[in-house]
């Protein structure tokens, strides 16, 4: 009897076991999807982030353009009226 009371010991224990070392390994795959997950998020907003970036630049060059486009009619303007007096 003490026999078999070892060997149903033994294998609790390694059935056990068995489903511990499982249910760490799901955790395992889990947290690695979970934190590629992540990654690919903030991948994402990084992204979205720096496009809206160049978005505003692109606006900022545009309106810095349209100033110097005005200021160099000016000057034409200006050098047209030198030339007509001179």
């Amino acid at each position: 009897m003490s026999s078999a009371v070892a060997t149903a010991f033994v294998f609790v224990v390694l059935v056990v076991g068995g489903l511990i070392g499982y249910a760490m390994y799901q955790w395992g795959r889990q947290h690695a999807i979970s934190n590629k997950t992540r990654a690919e998020l903030t991948t994402s907003e990084e992204y979205r982030r720096l496009s809206e970036m160049a978005v505003t630049a692109q606006e900022h060059t545009d309106l810095k353009l349209a100033e110097i486009n005005m200021q160099l009619a000016q000057l034409r303007d200006q050098l047209d009226q030198v030339m007509k007096t001179a």
